[in-house]
């Protein structure tokens, strides 16, 4: 099979590919990095290109998702377009990170500072003729009076002892992580020592740079996920690794290298360099976390759904391959189930649950729906498939929470009024603004109880302005929102109220079912907490009034904002925030929604508006 020369602008890289490889895949062999939520099956139409020379005749998926306008002016979607020969391929040229709205700040309890990870000064006595002395069990002596449960070092530290003994007449510095021994140096002068807490979410990462001699956060850094091209959920990711040869390694290298490029990102910030980075602390997804372990996920997503270990785990820097102090210690949080990960145990260690006398409900909203329900006398956790719906894929104007998302949407007088990221021009509809648009739909009467979007003459409870807004076309009824570019306009469609009503029925009925397995009523719920980025920016009355929260006084409601990133933080400063993590790991039950006869019941029940 023939190769031909494809490039790619604006970054003007070239390379040879064989005919028929299509253009995402060659753009991913570059390492360039496309728009995609379906991983390249042709769904979601984000993966827009202009293309021009020897490409592939326009397929029926692209003349699905596509416009003529667009078809006519070379646009092409990179995962149908196929390599016949020589081309010129130009991908967008704003910078997806930049653009993008990334929580990093979360709530949580007060821990003691007191990390893990710090230094010994140790002092060995010369030893005379005669005396019976051992020059590692004399260090080991002295530092097991800081850390008693010392472990057996590692026989590159036992072959570097003789020589920074000598060389430094006893005076010696020990970098210690829990009970094992990183490093030995000469001379009793400590070193600048940090760590980076690492929130790894399916579609962002966060890190946080602290100094672990004096309790400073000194730098903070987000990125889009860089797995994201191969797939906007975590089962789609897996599935890669099962179907392409070297995709484990694909994937494990891609998030190993973003990591990397974080650390020396936040070092620059803050003026450190990376090799006193010592600790790193890494929350994710159960997935999200295997991947970073380079540890195959494939069990996870064929029954019985199984993960290759719960954690916790500690790594080096080394066996990662990131950019750090190499025999640096890498903690992952363990997990509490098949897809509830370290990141909603690193939830748990920023609240009370199990020591709170009231009933506690915690849901984490995102593709993959965590929900945790709990006291003083039980934990119970389950999670629920929402799909990408309130990341903005599957909705026809979505958008992630970048500049121009539509994020707000309230009724003024009789008509709609709008916010948009950053105050600019409407480009799409953020989760945030889907959610506050269906409540509205819902309340005017646009949207009747079984999820129909009313239009014209139908409409006809609906204030004037706000009717003139809507119509109805071969796909169904719509709701114009704002105008857009090219004389368009952003819209709400039936198609898109389906998509949030299946996205709110898989949290809705997940609730119900851990409060069934607990034996409860929603009004005996003190106290819900919403984690994550896009809870932070939803309000609670539209997520019950949706039905996608049980029905209690939105007082009770508290957002809390990307716990999973402070709690992760909080490992790194206490050791006492990461005992309590993996006593939780030890003590919370899960429940498998899919497993149960009355699931499926539920699901139909909660797909209903109130």
């Amino acid at each position: 099979m023939s190769s031909h020369k494809v490039t790619f602008l604006p970054n003007k890289q070239t390379s040879a590919f064989q005919t028929g490889t299509t253009l995402r895949e060659a753009a991913l062999d570059l390492g360039i990095l496309l728009d995609s939520d379906c991983a390249g099956i042709g769904t979601c139409g984000q993966c827009r290109v202009r293309a021009t020379g020897a490409v592939g005749p326009v397929t029926d998926i692209e003349r699905e998702l596509l416009s003529p306008e667009e078809l006519a002016s070379d646009t092409r979607l990179s995962c149908q377009a196929t390599i016949q020969g020589a081309c010129l391929c130009t991908v967008g040229d704003t910078p997806r990170i930049a653009e993008q709205q990334i929580m990093t700040e979360g709530k949580s309890l007060h821990f003691p500072f007191c990390p893990d990870t710090r230094q010994v000064v140790v002092r060995v006595t010369p030893p005379e003729v005669g005396d019976k002395h051992f020059d590692l069990e004399a260090i080991e002596n002295h530092i097991r009076e800081h850390e008693p449960r010392l472990s057996q070092p590692t026989l590159e530290i036992i072959k570097a002892v003789p020589a920074v003994t000598r060389e430094s007449e006893g005076r010696l510095t020990a970098i210690l992580d829990q009970n094992v021994l990183l490093r030995l140096e000469k001379g009793n002068s400590p070193r600048p020592l940090y760590g980076v807490a690492f929130d790894i979410g399916t579609t962002t990462v966060v890190g946080k740079l602290i100094d672990l001699t004096e309790d400073r956060t000194l730098a903070v850094a987000s990125a889009l996920n860089a797995q994201e091209p191969f797939g906007a959920d975590v089962v789609t990711r897996a599935k890669y690794t099962i179907e392409n040869p070297g995709g484990l390694q694909r994937l494990h290298q891609l998030i190993s290298d973003q990591l990397s490029s974080i650390i020396e990102e936040l070092c620059e910030k803050a003026g450190v360099t990376p090799s006193d980075v010592w600790k790193c602390v890494i929350v994710g997804n159960t997935v999200m976390q295997h991947l970073a372990l380079g540890v195959d996920p494939h069990h996870l997503v064929i029954s019985p759904f199984t993960p290759a270990l719960q954690g916790p785990v500690t790594a080096s820097a080394g066996e990662l391959g990131l950019r750090m102090a190499s025999r640096g210690a890498v903690y992952f949080l363990p997990n509490l189930a098949c897809f509830v990960g370290g990141d909603i145990t690193a939830v748990l260690v920023t609240l009370d649950l199990e020591s709170s006398d009231g009933l506690h409900l915690v849901v984490d909203i995102g593709t993959n729906g965590e929900i945790v329900l709990g006291s003083r006398k039980r934990i119970v956790c389950c999670s629920s498939p929402a799909g990408p719906a309130w990341e903005g894929a599957s909705i026809a104007w979505g958008m992630r929470a970048a500049y121009g998302a539509i994020e707000r949407v309230d009724l003024q007088g009789d008509d709609l009024a709008y916010r948009t990221i950053g105050n600019g021009a409407p480009a799409g509809i953020c989760g945030s603004g889907l959610m506050d648009l269906a409540a509205l739909c819902r309340r005017t009467g646009i949207v009747d109880e079984s999820g129909r979007m009313l239009a014209d003459d139908k409409a006809i409870d609906v204030p004037g302005p706000l009717k003139a807004r809507t119509g109805a076309r071969e796909t169904g009824a719509f709701l114009r929102i704002a105008p857009a570019r090219d004389d368009s306009w952003v819209e709400l469609t039936q198609r898109d109220v389906r998509e949030i009503q299946l996205a709110k029925a898989a949290i809705a009925s997940g609730i119900q079912t851990v409060l069934h397995e607990y034996g409860v009523q929603p009004d005996e719920i003190s106290r819900i907490s919403i984690a994550g980025a896009f809870g932070n920016h939803i309000r609670g009355q539209d997520a019950i009034d949706i039905g996608l929260l049980p029905r209690v006084p939105a007082g009770r409601i508290h957002f809390i904002g990307n716990a999973a990133a402070a709690g992760a933080e909080a490992i790194l400063r206490s050791r006492e925030a990461r005992a309590k993590a993996e006593r939780l790991a030890k003590i919370v039950d899960y429940v498998e929604v899919a497993g149960r006869p009355e699931f499926q019941d539920l699901f139909v029940d909660c797909l209903l508006f109130p």
